[in-house]
Order: structure tokens, then C-alpha cells, then sequence
């Protein structure tokens, strides 16, 4: 049979009726010196054509970049100048790329950024590109890595023999396998899924389109090796409707609990008798082999069983290494046992929930005599609604990204035991601002209409309502605050862990920002002008829907209303534009002209007073009205729509559900952009973010105060609160802690670490380091670090306190340390953080470069992390528009704000080294402030009692081998 050549031209072609394994592709990678197609040159070019796992034709070549290759590039793939020495240029390979690719789609990892170079070098501009990462999101939505050896791996594809990852012909090979491989795995799917997603692809233009269906086609002919369908049955799918699919999965049934109930009287713990099972010859020692006993830990569980007996609040502050986490969990088990009473345990980091459900809590079910359960909860907009993806399936004129998202949770759905979103993979701010559209809603899932077995959200509720524990996050916690106590089951004992987090959990939870780009996306999901001169989006879906069931008379009206929404709607698209164009100008121009990176400003009496934002505020205006209109609109069409329940109108009660929350959120958003350019308040925060390189602007405002909040909403109404983390003091003193949660009236303890810090930590300050602010600083930190990370061989956490200083030292001490066989991992510069800390972890020398999240969470123990740099104290940015205003409510900020802030942050820091009683180290401060400033002592004495040398910079790498190899003479 003859192949198949398509041409893409903006819409999808009709292709003749052929199985997927007669359409030849071609797989295709390119190696370049950066990412810019503008800026930066194509290295090599690696194709290989195709016809299903038959390889036809290779094609490679290297290329001349007539420039310099950066040592990053060089490091990844292995190409140095030499090998292009006397390499084509561009220009002389692009006739033979041009013959070797003609018509055929191309298939690629990522393949918009491969054409994208190509596309400049005017080279393959019609060629359909079919790209191997969105298409294994869609069919493997949790496989949790998606480059493409970590693919290959996941799939278990079987690699070539020759060459090596990150050169263009070996990764156009992989990116061969992983296609047939995804292909393989469509093919299998059953029967109604893959007639669902053929239908619902099929006549878009959009480029999967044609791998599904030739997919289906193939399924059809029987080359799949499943069934044999006639054309009649083909056609007679095509026509079916999609919204008569009834793609509801029934949720695989459950053995529920009877929720719990309070016993008749409180029963106390036994203080000794839960004491005893972290004894020497204790419960866990029993059972645990290399159990170690912690005086700390065991004073800890006292005090947390004392709270719960006393029905008193508790704030504890448990040294690294406690074990904190068992000291409460394990009073917490015994008394919603004994008691009938739940407790709620909420932590700021998904590690921490990990740690939880995966380690602590299956170490006490596994030795307590008694029966518990513990689940984790999340807030409702976490699970899908099987209701509102039918809703979402049935619409017309899906968008590609529609079709992308609609495509992974038809695969996911039938799969998933928990609906929770956190188990789909889901890169695009664009996918995660449709996911909105199929999330829980309490308009539409309610105790009417949902029940566990047909929603996600209803059976996450109904199993925490029998659980002894459920966990949360600090974000779910300050939610049901917010409903009433509708999201968790009622509760009156709390356990908040990493509660240094607490105050910027509860100001980022009633914070509010607005960007261009969202509220584009909110409207465009209601209604959108298309080519035909018509609409599609949500207004037009109700529209066709009440067509298709509403006698004429009653249909007029409804057609009306339409009619003036999309009139609005296209109006408020202008208006938004022209705000966010004014507030673009005011931020450019209270910006410095050098300034590289994203800026805050304030919004205050003086920036309200500038000349360019009477503009900001004049455009507000306009859009103001607009907004006002387009709520009243819907509010009409949500009244009319309501009415018509007596017609058999498809998904009528999700379409009432949506419109009701559409017309809130548009609500919501001009009740805030009101508070923040027309109506501040005086306890509230508001400002202009501003992102120099893009041009892109947003709005926001946030609390000024937190601390009446959670006084009056979680400690009152509790009996039991108990707030803890590893830092909470300043000073020694819990003060600062207590006075920015209004908590002056809450019982403190304080248990140190088991840890010998004395004789495994040296903390070393180089007194002879210049000043941050002097300008042979940067200098000094890149050789000092230069100099150590080779002595030591990698095994380095360097702490910074900005992104651009963490730029300009890897950019300088990559090349040096790279050449010592030393990697450097870069924060931002390619692999996440978890993936960062994995790498590090398993590499024979590496130094991982981090700002403020790697100031804690991150958890290396024993040799693999030996040392941890701290660049500058980590002061916050003082023009920080929250900083900035919380620190005129001081009478000293400096010292009552600013310094007990950036001491809970340093200590953090310090926390990095030290994981297990075994581990040993040096942590280095090369910020001399510590030792020339009058606070910097407050600093050191925050610290546990290390061994401290101050010393010339010159000998830090020797002293700080000595002291990690042991020798201390």
C-alpha cells in the first residue's frame, strides 16, 4: 500500500481510510546551544522515518553553530567544539532536511520546541507535529516523570544498543518507540472509551486528532485483534451525540464505617501507661528493631497528653530529630479511640501528609492492640465530578486543550479509586484553569444528587466522618473556616505541624490576584466569537441545549438574554485588555529601567498619586459597569434557566449549577479588582506585580493581620489546639511567634533535639569574608565555593537568599566544578525541586544551588550531605509589599519583625545538615554580618550549641575536609 502524505495547512486534511501502521512518520530530535530559536543555533539533527515499529531511513548530522557552545550544553550532551569543527552549517543541511522529511508528520518529545528552530530556519512550517509528551500525559496521566527516559523506563521500552541520551538521533529513535508504545496502549483501551474519544476528536483540527483516529480505524478493521465493525456501525457512532454518552462511572463499592460518636463521658489518657510504650523496653521497642529512645520525644507526648486531658491549647517547639510526629500522633490515636472524638492533623507540605499516611500512622496500626483508621482529606475542588465531565464531554467546539484534558480523564476516570486531581499530571496553566469545569462543586454535588457511590468527593467525606484521624492541609483547614465547617467533619482537637507556616498560610488563603490571562480564560470559557461569525463557550451551550428541547415561544426569551450576554462578553474582552494595558504602564513606569526581574509595587496614598494610575483607575471604571452588567445578565439567565426543570433539557441541573457559579466568580472578581483599585481598606495589603521580561502584570491584595482570624475561628472554638515545628522560638523566646498568631494565652513547651551537635557540627565563619554589600562579595563566594565543593567532592547544599545571585554563581562555578567531575544543579535551571533533590542524592559529587524553598523540607541524611552554605542572612526584601506593611505597625521593625523573621528562616537553613544522630558536617556562613553586627550574635545563639570556628576564608576547604573526614586535632 502506498504511504500516506499529509500536509498540515491549518485544518486537519481528510485522510483516506488506512490502519495506523501504513502512515509513515518521522521521529525527530534536535541538540541546540539554549532555548531561543532567536538567539540561539541548532547543534545536530537526528531523524529516523518510520512505518510502525519498522524503521525505514536514519538521518543525522552535526551542524556548525559558528559560536562558542556553552559548557552546560557541552556537559549535557556531550558535543564540544572540536566535534563540530569542520561540521555543515545550518544553511548547507537544510535542503537535505528539507528532501529527508517532505510531507510526513513529525513525531517528537516536546516537539513544538524542535520545530520552533526549525519553523526559524523556515524548514517543516506544514508538517502536522505529533508530540509524544502530550499525547503520554492523555494515555499515562500518572506516571509522575515524563522526559523521555524516564518514559522509556516507566514503559519499559527496550533501548538501542548504540548511543546516548541528549544526541539527536538516539532520543528521535527513543521518541520512535515511546510513540508505538502509547499507540499500543490506545489500541488496548476498551471499546467505549476509544469510541468516545474518536468521536470526540474526529472532524477538529486538531493534530492528535489523526492519531486517534486512525487508532479507532485500526480497532474497526480488526487489526487490533479485538472486533470486526462494518462501515454502518462506524457511521452509526459518528452520528451518535455526545452528550447522550453516558460516561458516569459507577465508583467500585466500599465497606464504610458508622461515622464516629462521642462517648457518653470524656475518658483521660494514661499519662505513664502511653509514656511506657516509648520506654527502652517499650511498645516500639518490641516491635521496632533499632528503635532508639528520646528522652525529648517522650517529654513531648507528655505535654500533648496533658493538653488533650486539661482541654487546654499547646504550643511546642521539638528539635530536629524528636520524632515529633509519633509524640502526637500516638496521644491523638488513643483518645479519638477512647473518646469517639476525631482529631484533625494538619501539616504546610505534601511530604509531611507522605510521611503520615506512608510511615507513622502504618507503624502504630501495625503494633496497637486496637483498631484505627486515618484518612487524608482534601478541599472539594481536589476531586473531579463524574457529572460535570459528562457536562464537559456533551459541549461543542472543543479547544485543543479541551480535547487534551477531556482525553486524560476519559482513560483516568475508570481507573481512579479517589477522583483526587493530585493523581493526574497536569503541566498547563491553561489545563489546570479547565479543571475548574470538571471539579467538585457544592451547587452541583450536594446530599440530593451525589452519594459515595457516584462521587468523589461525597466518599472522601463519608470515610473522614468514621475516621479517628484525618489529615489535611494548613490551605483545606482555613477553608472550612471560610464554609462554616462544611468541608471537614465536625472536630474539637487540632494538631497544626509545621505551624512556623501558619501565618502565610492564612494570608495567602484570603489573598486575592488577578492576571489578564485568567480572567480572559473565564470569560472565553463563557462565550467566544468564532470564524463562522458565530459563538462557542458555555452561554452558547445553554443556548443549543434549551434548542433542542424549549418550544419556540419559550426559547425567544432565553435567545434574548444570549443574545445581550454575548454582546457584554465581547465588550468585557476589550476592557480587560485596556486595564491591564494601564496598569502595564503604571508598573513600567515605577520600574528602574536595569532591573531584570519581577517587581512589586505598592500600592499606597503616594503610587495611587501617580500620573498613570488615574489611567488604571479610569479603565476600571469602564469595566466596572461592564462586569456589573455581565452579573446581572447571567443572573437573568440563571433565573429564566431555572424555570424550565419541566423539559427534558440534556444535564439540565449541571447547566443551572455552572451558570450560578460562572455569574459568582465574576461577581468575585469585581468585588476584589473594586478593593484594590477603587475601595482600599486600611487592612489590607494591595499591589502591582510586575514581570519585566514578559510585560505580564497582575493585581492583588492581601490581609494585613492574620492573628484575630485564627484567635477567634480555630483557638476558641477548639478545646484542644496544639501548634508545633521544629522552629518556632526566636531569641529563645516563643514572643514573636505568639504575637503574630494573637496566641498570648496558649500553653508553651520547648524539647530539644537527641542530636549531638557539639561533636558533628562545625559551624564555620570566615572572618575575613567581605561585606554583601561590598563589591568584591559575589567574587569571593564563587571562589570560596570553588575551592570547598572540590576539596570535599560535591556533597553541598548552598543556601541563597535571591534568584539572580544563585544565577550568577552557578554560571560561574559550573564550568570549574564541572571539569573536577563535580555536577551542579541549578534551582530553575531544568529537573524540579523533588527530581533536583533525588539527582543530588544519588550522584557520586554533586552541589545543589537553592533559594527559599530549599531552606527546608529538604531531607538528605548521612554522607551524601556533608556540608550547607548559608550566602546572606535570609533577611526578608524589605519593599516586600506585605513586609513592607506589616513592618510599619512596629515601633522597631528591625528588631520586633524583620530579625526574628529571618532567625526562624536561618535555623531552617542550619536544619539541612543534620538528618540522623550518625550524620556529620559543616555548615558554613558567608555573611559576615553574623560576626561585624551587633544582632548577628542573635543568630548564632538560635542555633544548638555546633562547634564554632572563626577563621580565614583561605582555609576552609582543608578545615571543613578534616571535620567531615573525622579528624578533629
Amino acid at each position: 500500500m502506498s504511504v500516506v502524505s499529509v500536509v498540515w495547512t491549518g485544518k486537519m486534511p481528510v485522510l483516506p481510510k488506512v490502519t495506523i501502521l501504513t502512515r509513515e512518520y518521522i521521529a525527530l530530535d534536535i541538540e541546540t546551544t539554549g532555548l531561543d530559536p532567536k538567539k540561539d543555533a541548532i547543534l545536530e539533527i537526528g531523524a529516523v522515518r518510520f512505518k510502525g515499529k519498522r524503521i525505514e531511513e536514519s538521518y543525522t548530522t552535526l551542524i556548525n553553530p559558528g559560536r562558542a557552545i556553552p559548557y552546560d550544553i557541552q556537559q549535557l550532551t556531550g558535543i564540544k567544539s572540536v566535534d563540530v569543527f569542520g561540521a555543515p552549517s545550518i544553511h548547507a543541511v537544510l535542503p537535505e532536511l528539507r528532501r529527508f522529511v517532505a510531507d510526513t508528520p513529525i513525531v517528537g518529545h516536546n516537539i513544538s520546541f524542535d520545530l520552533g528552530f526549525l519553523h526559524y530556519q523556515n524548514v517543516c512550517r506544514q508538517n502536522i507535529g505529533v508530540d509524544t509528551f502530550e499525547l503520554a500525559t492523555m494515555i499515562l496521566p500518572n506516571a509522575g516523570r515524563y522526559n523521555l527516559g524516564a518514559l522509556a523506563k516507566y514503559l519499559k521500552i527496550e533501548l538501542p544498543e548504540t548511543g546516548q541520551a541528549h544526541r539527536a538521533l538516539y532520543d528521535a529513535q527513543i521518541a520512535h518507540l515511546l510513540f508505538e508504545a502509547l499507540r499500543d496502549l490506545v489500541l488496548q483501551l476498551d471499546s467505549r472509551t476509544l469510541e468516545t474519544i474518536s468521536q470526540l476528536v474526529r472532524k477538529t483540527d486538531w493534530p492528535l486528532a489523526m492519531v486517534f483516529d486512525d487508532i479507532y480505524k485500526e480497532r474497526l478493521s480488526g487489526n487490533g485483534n479485538h472486533y470486526q465493525a462494518t462501515d454502518s456501525a462506524e457511521k452509526e457512532s459518528a452520528e451518535t451525540p455526545l452528550s447522550t454518552l453516558n460516561f458516569n462511572p459507577r465508583l467500585s463499592p466500599l465497606n464504610y464505617d458508622k461515622p464516629l460518636k462521642p462517648a457518653p463521658e470524656v475518658q483521660p489518657l494514661d499519662v505513664l501507661e502511653l509514656c511506657r510504650t516509648l520506654e527502652k523496653n517499650g511498645l516500639f521497642a518490641k516491635n521496632f528493631e533499632g528503635f532508639e529512645h528520646r528522652p525529648q520525644q517522650v517529654d513531648m507526648l507528655a505535654h500533648v497528653i496533658e493538653a488533650f486531658n486539661e482541654t487546654r491549647h499547646l504550643m511546642v517547639e521539638a528539635g530536629t530529630g524528636t520524632g515529633k510526629s509519633i509524640a502526637y500522633l500516638l496521644p491523638a490515636v488513643y483518645w479519638a479511640k477512647q473518646n469517639g472524638q476525631r482529631v484533625v492533623v494538619s501539616t504546610n507540605t505534601i511530604n509531611l501528609q507522605d510521611q503520615l499516611l506512608n510511615k507513622d500512622i502504618p507503624a502504630l496500626q501495625k503494633i496497637l492492640s486496637f483498631r484505627f483508621k486515618a484518612v487524608t482529606l482534601k478541599g472539594r475542588n481536589n476531586y473531579v465530578c463524574p457529572r460535570r465531565v459528562q457536562l464537559f464531554l456533551g459541549k461543542a467546539n472543543h479547544s485543543p486543550k479541551e480535547l487534551a484534558l477531556l482525553i486524560k480523564l476519559l482513560i483516568w476516570l475508570p481507573r481512579t479509586q479517589t477522583g483526587d486531581r493530585e493523581e493526574l499530571f497536569m503541566p498547563d496553566r491553561v489545563e489546570q484553569a479547565l479543571w475548574w469545569q470538571v471539579a467538585s462543586e457544592s451547587k452541583i454535588c450536594n446530599p440530593q444528587t451525589c452519594s459515595a457511590d457516584s462521587c468523589f468527593y461525597a466518599r472522601a467525606r463519608r470515610l473522614a466522618e468514621s475516621a479517628h484521624i484525618v489529615i489535611v492541609n494548613h490551605a483545606l483547614l482555613l477553608s472550612d473556616i471560610a464554609v462554616d465547617g462544611r468541608i471537614i467533619p465536625e472536630y474539637n482537637h487540632l494538631i497544626i505541624d509545621e505551624a512556623h507556616h501558619l501565618e502565610d498560610s492564612i494570608t495567602n488563603q484570603l489573598s486575592f490576584v488577578a492576571e489578564q490571562k485568567a480572567i480572559e480564560q473565564l470569560i472565553q470559557e463563557l462565550s467566544q466569537p468564532t470564524r463562522a461569525k458565530g459563538f462557542t463557550g458555555f452561554i452558547e451551550e445553554v443556548a443549543r441545549r434549551c434548542a433542542q428541547a424549549v418550544p419556540p415561544r419559550v426559547l425567544q426569551h432565553i435567545m434574548e438574554v444570549v443574545h445581550r450576554s454575548h454582546l457584554i462578553i465581547k465588550k468585557a474582552h476589550v476592557l480587560v485588555a485596556e486595564l491591564f494595558g494601564a496598569a502595564q504602564s503604571f508598573a513600567a513606569d515605577c520600574t528602574p529601567n536595569s532591573s531584570q526581574y519581577s517587581q512589586k509595587i505598592r500600592l499606597t496614598e503616594q503610587t495611587r498619586n501617580h500620573s498613570d494610575w488615574s489611567n488604571v483607575e479610569l479603565a476600571w471604571d469602564n469595566l466596572s459597569i461592564v462586569l456589573t452588567d455581565l452579573s446581572k445578565v447571567l443572573n437573568d439567565l440563571f433565573s429564566r434557566l431555572s424555570e424550565l426543570d419541566e423539559f427534558q433539557i440534556t444535564n439540565w441541573e449541571e447547566l443551572v449549577a455552572n451558570l450560578a457559579s460562572y455569574r459568582t466568580r465574576i461577581e468575585e472578581i469585581r468585588v476584589n479588582l473594586q478593593r484594590i483599585i477603587s475601595e482600599p481598606k486600611p487592612e489590607q495589603v494591595c499591589w502591582v506585580e510586575y514581570a519585566v521580561q514578559n510585560k505580564n502584570v497582575s493585581l492583588h491584595h492581601a490581609p494585613l493581620h492574620v492573628g484575630k482570624l485564627f484567635n477567634e475561628n480555630l483557638l476558641k472554638p477548639k478545646d484542644t489546639v496544639i501548634l508545633t515545628s521544629a522552629t518556632i522560638r526566636t531569641n529563645n523566646s516563643f514572643e514573636y511567634f505568639q504575637g503574630r498568631l494573637n496566641m498570648w494565652d496558649v500553653a508553651k513547651a520547648e524539647v530539644g533535639s537527641p542530636f549531638d551537635y557539639y561533636n558533628h557540627t562545625l559551624l564555620y565563619i570566615p572572618v575575613d569574608m567581605p561585606q554583601p554589600d561590598m563589591p568584591n562579595y559575589q567574587r569571593a563566594v564563587e571562589r570560596s565555593l570553588i575551592e570547598l565543593v572540590k576539596t570535599i567532592k560535591g556533597r553541598t547544599l548552598v543556601l541563597f537568599t535571591s534568584h539572580s545571585q544563585l544565577k550568577d554563581t552557578a554560571k560561574a562555578i559550573r564550568e570549574p566544578l564541572g571539569e573536577a567531575g563535580i555536577q551542579v544543579y541549578e534551582q530553575g535551571h531544568g529537573a524540579g525541586r523533588r527530581q533536583m533533590v533525588e539527582n543530588f542524592k544519588i550522584a557520586d559529587q554533586a552541589v545543589l544551588l537553592g533559594t527559599r524553598s530549599f531552606w527546608e523540607g529538604v531531607d538528605i541524611p548521612g554522607a551524601a550531605l556533608s556540608c550547607v552554605v548559608i550566602t546572606k542572612l535570609p533577611f526578608a526584601v524589605p519593599s516586600e509589599p506585605i513586609i513592607a506593611a506589616r513592618s510599619e505597625t512596629f515601633n522597631n521593625a528591625f528588631s520586633q519583625y524583620s530579625m526574628p523573621l529571618a532567625i526562624l528562616t536561618f535555623r531552617q537553613g542550619f536544619g539541612r545538615l543534620i538528618r540522623t544522630k550518625t550524620d556529620r558536617g559543616v555548615v558554613v556562613i558567608l555573611d559576615r554580618r553574623v560576626i561585624s553586627k551587633n544582632y548577628g550574635q542573635a543568630f548564632i545563639d538560635s542555633l544548638p550549641e555546633a562547634r564554632e570556628q572563626r577563621d580565614l576564608l583561605i582555609n576552609l576547604p582543608l578545615i571543613a575536609q578534616q571535620w567531615i573526614e573525622g579528624d578533629r586535632k
